[in-house]
Protein backbone atom coordinates (compact mmCIF):
# COMPACT_ATOMS: atom_id res chain seq x y z
CA UNK A 1 0.00 0.00 0.00
CA UNK A 2 2.82 2.38 0.93
CA UNK A 3 4.67 1.57 -2.27
CA UNK A 4 1.56 2.30 -4.35
CA UNK A 5 1.09 5.66 -2.58
CA UNK A 6 4.72 6.68 -3.19
CA UNK A 7 4.44 5.68 -6.85
CA UNK A 8 1.26 7.75 -7.22
CA UNK A 9 2.97 10.79 -5.68
CA UNK A 10 6.00 10.46 -7.96
CA UNK A 11 3.74 10.24 -11.02
CA UNK A 12 1.83 13.31 -9.88
CA UNK A 13 5.03 15.29 -9.39
CA UNK A 14 6.30 14.22 -12.82
CA UNK A 15 3.04 15.23 -14.52
CA UNK A 16 3.03 18.61 -12.75
CA UNK A 17 6.65 19.22 -13.78
CA UNK A 18 5.85 18.38 -17.42
CA UNK A 19 2.84 20.69 -17.36
CA UNK A 20 4.93 23.52 -15.89
CA UNK A 21 7.63 23.08 -18.56
CA UNK A 22 4.96 23.11 -21.27
CA UNK A 23 3.44 26.31 -19.91
CA UNK A 24 6.87 27.94 -19.74
CA UNK A 25 7.61 26.96 -23.34
CA UNK A 26 4.27 28.37 -24.48
CA UNK A 27 4.88 31.73 -22.80
CA UNK A 28 5.68 34.36 -25.48
CA UNK A 29 9.29 35.55 -25.48
CA UNK A 30 9.38 39.28 -24.74
CA UNK A 31 12.09 40.98 -26.78
CA UNK A 32 13.09 44.52 -25.83
CA UNK A 33 14.14 45.57 -29.31
CA UNK A 34 14.86 49.16 -28.30
CA UNK A 35 17.29 47.96 -25.64
CA UNK A 36 18.93 45.59 -28.11
CA UNK A 37 19.26 48.40 -30.65
CA UNK A 38 20.71 50.73 -28.01
CA UNK A 39 23.21 48.11 -26.82
CA UNK A 40 24.11 47.22 -30.39
CA UNK A 41 24.76 50.85 -31.35
CA UNK A 42 26.36 52.06 -28.13
CA UNK A 43 29.86 51.97 -29.59
CA UNK A 44 28.81 53.70 -32.82
CA UNK A 45 29.01 57.47 -33.30
CA UNK A 46 25.71 59.23 -32.74
CA UNK A 47 24.50 60.80 -36.00
CA UNK A 48 22.02 63.65 -36.52
CA UNK A 49 21.31 65.98 -39.43
CA UNK A 50 23.12 69.32 -39.45
CA UNK A 51 22.12 70.89 -42.77
CA UNK A 52 21.73 70.33 -46.48
CA UNK A 53 22.46 72.45 -49.53
CA UNK A 54 20.98 72.69 -52.99
CA UNK A 55 21.84 74.76 -56.07
CA UNK A 56 18.79 76.35 -57.70
CA UNK A 57 18.39 78.26 -60.96
CA UNK A 58 18.69 82.06 -61.07
CA UNK A 59 14.93 82.71 -61.28
CA UNK A 60 14.21 80.54 -58.24
CA UNK A 61 17.04 82.14 -56.23
CA UNK A 62 15.88 85.63 -57.13
CA UNK A 63 12.26 84.89 -56.19
CA UNK A 64 13.25 83.18 -52.95
CA UNK A 65 15.52 85.99 -51.75
CA UNK A 66 13.25 88.76 -53.04
CA UNK A 67 9.85 87.67 -51.73
CA UNK A 68 9.61 89.73 -48.53
CA UNK A 69 6.17 88.42 -47.61
CA UNK A 70 7.37 84.81 -47.75
CA UNK A 71 10.56 85.62 -45.79
CA UNK A 72 8.62 87.46 -43.09
CA UNK A 73 6.23 84.52 -42.69
CA UNK A 74 8.29 81.37 -43.36
CA UNK A 75 11.72 81.63 -41.77
CA UNK A 76 14.90 83.53 -41.01
CA UNK A 77 16.94 83.99 -44.18
CA UNK A 78 20.51 85.30 -43.95
CA UNK A 79 23.78 85.51 -45.85
CA UNK A 80 25.84 83.44 -43.42
CA UNK A 81 28.73 83.79 -41.02
CA UNK A 82 30.04 85.52 -39.13
CA UNK A 83 27.25 88.06 -38.59
CA UNK A 84 24.22 86.31 -40.18
CA UNK A 85 23.42 89.42 -42.22
CA UNK A 86 19.74 89.45 -43.25
CA UNK A 87 18.88 88.91 -46.90
CA UNK A 88 18.15 92.16 -48.74
CA UNK A 89 19.39 93.46 -52.08
CA UNK A 90 22.86 92.15 -51.30
CA UNK A 91 24.72 90.53 -54.18
CA UNK A 92 25.71 87.37 -52.24
CA UNK A 93 25.15 84.16 -54.17
CA UNK A 94 24.35 81.92 -51.18
CA UNK A 95 21.70 82.27 -48.49
CA UNK A 96 20.60 80.22 -45.49
CA UNK A 97 17.20 79.35 -44.03
CA UNK A 98 17.66 78.74 -40.30
CA UNK A 99 15.58 76.44 -38.12
CA UNK A 100 15.78 75.26 -34.53
CA UNK A 101 18.31 72.44 -35.18
CA UNK A 102 18.75 72.32 -38.97
CA UNK A 103 19.28 74.79 -41.77
CA UNK A 104 19.00 74.78 -45.55
CA UNK A 105 21.76 76.33 -47.63
CA UNK A 106 20.53 77.64 -50.99
CA UNK A 107 23.02 78.48 -53.74
CA UNK A 108 22.50 80.44 -56.95
CA UNK A 109 24.10 79.33 -60.26
CA UNK A 110 26.80 81.97 -59.74
CA UNK A 111 27.88 80.50 -56.41
CA UNK A 112 31.51 80.73 -55.32
CA UNK A 113 31.92 76.93 -55.44
CA UNK A 114 31.02 76.77 -59.16
CA UNK A 115 28.43 74.10 -58.38
CA UNK A 116 25.88 73.47 -61.18
CA UNK A 117 22.10 73.78 -60.82
CA UNK A 118 20.67 70.64 -59.20
CA UNK A 119 23.82 69.78 -57.25
CA UNK A 120 23.13 69.07 -53.59
CA UNK A 121 24.67 67.77 -50.39
CA UNK A 122 23.67 66.50 -46.97
CA UNK A 123 25.79 67.19 -43.91
CA UNK A 124 25.41 65.16 -40.73
CA UNK A 125 26.80 65.85 -37.28
CA UNK A 126 28.61 63.11 -35.34
CA UNK A 127 29.33 62.71 -31.65
CA UNK A 128 31.24 60.02 -29.76
CA UNK A 129 30.16 59.24 -26.20
CA UNK A 130 32.36 60.86 -23.55
CA UNK A 131 34.76 62.24 -26.16
CA UNK A 132 35.59 65.92 -26.56
CA UNK A 133 36.40 67.39 -29.95
CA UNK A 134 40.02 66.99 -31.06
CA UNK A 135 41.71 66.91 -34.44
CA UNK A 136 42.44 63.18 -34.14
CA UNK A 137 38.77 62.26 -33.72
CA UNK A 138 37.40 59.48 -35.94
CA UNK A 139 33.93 58.02 -36.47
CA UNK A 140 33.01 54.83 -34.62
CA UNK A 141 31.35 52.48 -37.05
CA UNK A 142 29.19 49.40 -36.89
CA UNK A 143 31.37 47.84 -39.60
CA UNK A 144 34.92 47.83 -38.29
CA UNK A 145 36.60 47.49 -41.69
CA UNK A 146 34.39 49.88 -43.63
CA UNK A 147 35.58 50.96 -47.06
CA UNK A 148 33.74 54.26 -46.58
CA UNK A 149 34.58 57.49 -44.67
CA UNK A 150 38.14 57.12 -45.93
CA UNK A 151 38.75 60.85 -46.52
CA UNK A 152 38.48 63.81 -44.18
CA UNK A 153 38.82 67.57 -44.14
CA UNK A 154 39.08 70.06 -41.29
CA UNK A 155 36.96 73.14 -41.99
CA UNK A 156 37.96 76.58 -40.73
CA UNK A 157 36.16 79.91 -40.75
CA UNK A 158 37.87 83.31 -40.78
CA UNK A 159 36.55 86.19 -38.67
CA UNK A 160 37.98 88.74 -36.25
CA UNK A 161 41.28 88.39 -38.10
CA UNK A 162 41.71 84.75 -37.06
CA UNK A 163 41.14 81.27 -38.46
CA UNK A 164 38.76 79.28 -36.26
CA UNK A 165 38.40 75.50 -36.46
CA UNK A 166 34.73 74.73 -37.03
CA UNK A 167 34.50 70.98 -37.66
CA UNK A 168 36.26 67.92 -39.00
CA UNK A 169 34.29 66.12 -41.71
CA UNK A 170 34.60 62.54 -42.96
CA UNK A 171 33.35 61.48 -46.37
CA UNK A 172 33.68 58.92 -49.13
CA UNK A 173 35.36 60.30 -52.28
CA UNK A 174 32.76 60.06 -55.06
CA UNK A 175 33.95 61.65 -58.31
CA UNK A 176 31.07 62.76 -60.50
CA UNK A 177 28.40 62.56 -57.81
CA UNK A 178 25.64 65.18 -57.64
CA UNK A 179 24.69 64.40 -54.03
CA UNK A 180 27.57 64.80 -51.60
CA UNK A 181 27.33 63.41 -48.07
CA UNK A 182 29.65 64.21 -45.18
CA UNK A 183 29.72 63.53 -41.45
CA UNK A 184 31.35 66.05 -39.13
CA UNK A 185 32.55 66.38 -35.55
CA UNK A 186 31.96 69.98 -34.41
CA UNK A 187 34.21 72.09 -32.21
CA UNK A 188 32.56 73.83 -29.20
CA UNK A 189 35.41 76.36 -29.05
CA UNK A 190 34.13 77.67 -32.39
CA UNK A 191 30.91 78.70 -30.64
CA UNK A 192 33.00 80.41 -27.95
CA UNK A 193 34.74 82.50 -30.60
CA UNK A 194 31.51 83.21 -32.49
CA UNK A 195 29.39 84.29 -29.53
CA UNK A 196 31.96 85.33 -26.92
CA UNK A 197 30.82 82.94 -24.21
CA UNK A 198 31.85 79.48 -23.07
CA UNK A 199 30.21 76.32 -24.45
CA UNK A 200 31.03 72.99 -22.79
CA UNK A 201 29.80 71.13 -25.88
CA UNK A 202 28.70 71.90 -29.42
CA UNK A 203 25.00 71.75 -30.21
CA UNK A 204 23.08 72.69 -33.33
CA UNK A 205 20.65 74.72 -31.21
CA UNK A 206 23.50 76.78 -29.73
CA UNK A 207 24.86 77.55 -33.22
CA UNK A 208 21.44 78.66 -34.50
CA UNK A 209 20.07 80.39 -31.39
CA UNK A 210 20.95 83.94 -32.44
CA UNK A 211 19.16 83.73 -35.80
CA UNK A 212 16.32 81.20 -35.38
CA UNK A 213 12.90 82.79 -34.87
CA UNK A 214 10.25 80.46 -33.43
CA UNK A 215 7.46 82.94 -34.26
CA UNK A 216 8.09 82.13 -37.94
CA UNK A 217 6.88 78.92 -39.56
CA UNK A 218 10.07 76.97 -40.27
CA UNK A 219 11.21 74.67 -37.47
CA UNK A 220 13.36 72.04 -39.21
CA UNK A 221 13.66 69.12 -41.60
CA UNK A 222 11.79 65.84 -41.10
CA UNK A 223 12.53 63.91 -44.30
CA UNK A 224 14.80 64.11 -47.34
CA UNK A 225 13.71 62.24 -50.47
CA UNK A 226 16.35 61.20 -52.98
CA UNK A 227 16.49 59.45 -56.31
CA UNK A 228 20.02 58.24 -56.99
CA UNK A 229 22.27 56.60 -59.51
CA UNK A 230 23.18 53.06 -58.55
CA UNK A 231 26.62 54.13 -57.32
CA UNK A 232 25.28 56.92 -55.11
CA UNK A 233 22.51 54.67 -53.81
CA UNK A 234 25.04 52.03 -52.76
CA UNK A 235 27.34 54.61 -51.15
CA UNK A 236 24.76 56.55 -49.15
CA UNK A 237 22.86 53.49 -47.88
CA UNK A 238 26.10 51.81 -46.83
CA UNK A 239 27.38 54.94 -45.05
CA UNK A 240 24.18 55.13 -43.01
CA UNK A 241 24.32 51.37 -42.37
CA UNK A 242 27.90 51.60 -41.09
CA UNK A 243 26.80 54.32 -38.67
CA UNK A 244 24.10 52.04 -37.28
CA UNK A 245 21.15 53.94 -38.76
CA UNK A 246 17.92 51.96 -38.67
CA UNK A 247 16.01 50.72 -41.72
CA UNK A 248 12.39 51.77 -41.21
CA UNK A 249 10.80 50.42 -44.36
CA UNK A 250 11.61 48.73 -47.64
CA UNK A 251 9.34 49.07 -50.68
CA UNK A 252 10.97 47.28 -53.57
CA UNK A 253 14.40 48.89 -53.68
CA UNK A 254 13.26 52.17 -52.13
CA UNK A 255 14.46 52.42 -48.53
CA UNK A 256 13.37 54.62 -45.64
CA UNK A 257 16.26 54.98 -43.21
CA UNK A 258 16.26 56.75 -39.85
CA UNK A 259 19.29 59.01 -40.20
CA UNK A 260 19.44 60.29 -36.65
CA UNK A 261 16.59 62.79 -36.29
CA UNK A 262 15.48 62.73 -39.94
CA UNK A 263 14.24 60.12 -42.38
CA UNK A 264 16.16 59.51 -45.59
CA UNK A 265 13.98 58.10 -48.36
CA UNK A 266 16.25 56.84 -51.14
CA UNK A 267 15.32 55.27 -54.46
CA UNK A 268 17.79 53.83 -56.99
CA UNK A 269 17.46 54.36 -60.73
CA UNK A 270 19.53 53.27 -63.72
CA UNK A 271 17.64 55.73 -65.95
CA UNK A 272 19.06 58.99 -64.57
CA UNK A 273 22.44 60.56 -65.22
CA UNK A 274 22.82 62.26 -61.85
CA UNK A 275 21.37 61.91 -58.37
CA UNK A 276 19.08 64.52 -56.87
CA UNK A 277 17.03 65.62 -53.89
CA UNK A 278 13.43 65.52 -55.13
CA UNK A 279 11.62 66.68 -51.99
CA UNK A 280 12.33 68.06 -48.54
CA UNK A 281 9.61 67.58 -45.94
CA UNK A 282 9.83 70.15 -43.16
CA UNK A 283 8.22 70.70 -39.76
CA UNK A 284 6.39 73.97 -39.11
CA UNK A 285 5.93 75.69 -35.76
CA UNK A 286 2.25 76.46 -36.40
CA UNK A 287 -0.34 75.25 -38.87
CA UNK A 288 -0.44 76.83 -42.30
CA UNK A 289 -2.13 75.89 -45.56
CA UNK A 290 -0.53 78.16 -48.15
CA UNK A 291 1.12 77.16 -51.43
CA UNK A 292 4.08 79.29 -52.55
CA UNK A 293 5.67 79.20 -56.00
CA UNK A 294 9.22 80.52 -56.01
CA UNK A 295 10.42 80.10 -59.58
CA UNK A 296 10.90 76.34 -60.04
CA UNK A 297 10.40 75.55 -56.35
CA UNK A 298 6.93 74.79 -54.98
CA UNK A 299 6.40 74.89 -51.21
CA UNK A 300 3.12 73.34 -50.07
CA UNK A 301 2.13 73.77 -46.42
CA UNK A 302 -0.24 71.14 -45.05
CA UNK A 303 -0.85 71.97 -41.40
CA UNK A 304 2.49 71.63 -39.60
CA UNK A 305 3.99 69.79 -42.59
CA UNK A 306 5.74 71.70 -45.37
CA UNK A 307 6.76 70.00 -48.63
CA UNK A 308 9.48 71.49 -50.82
CA UNK A 309 9.11 70.02 -54.32
CA UNK A 310 11.98 70.38 -56.80
CA UNK A 311 10.33 68.55 -59.72
CA UNK A 312 10.09 71.67 -61.88
CA UNK A 313 13.72 72.56 -61.12
CA UNK A 314 15.00 69.37 -62.74
CA UNK A 315 12.40 69.43 -65.48
CA UNK A 316 13.45 72.92 -66.59
CA UNK A 317 17.17 72.45 -65.90
CA UNK A 318 18.00 68.96 -67.23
Amino acid sequence: MLTRTILFMLCSIFLMSCQQQKEEQEQPVVIDREKIDADFRKDVSKVVLDHLYLVVDSITYSRLTGDNQWKDMYGSLDFGLPDFAPVNNHSATTCYLRGHQHYIEILSPKNSYNEPVGKSGIGFSLKNDDTHFHLGVEPKLKTKKSQFFNANETVHMSFDGHQHTWFKAFYTPSPGTSVHTWYGFYNPVFLDSLYGKHHSSYSREAFLESIYKDQKLFNGIKEIQLICTLNDYARITRELHDLGCRLLRRSGKTLKIKGGDVTISIEPSDLIEYSRITQIICQLNTKDYTITQLGNLTITNQGTKSVWNFGELYKNNP
